[in-house]
């Protein structure tokens, strides 16, 4: 019975562990990228820039760094 103690408080402690890391290190970058095309998306809504500008910077946003999207 002692053994099924020592598991469960040890899968305890590392579920605890997983959830502080998830809760304190800094996001994906991908989220970021979620974020400013959100952002640009607003803009071309408002009207603040258009269709030609869109494009090209929705490009560059989702271009990979080797240049392919």
């Amino acid at each position: 019975m002692g053994v099924l103690w020592m598991l469960l408080l040890l899968g305890l402690t590392v579920a605890v562990a997983v959830a502080l890391a998830q809760a304190l290190l800094p996001r994906s970058g991908a989220s970021r990228d979620d974020d400013a095309l959100s952002v640009l998306r607003a803009r071309f809504a408002r009207g603040e820039i258009d269709d030609d500008e869109y494009r090209a910077r929705r490009a560059t946003l989702t271009s990979t760094p080797g240049g392919r999207p």
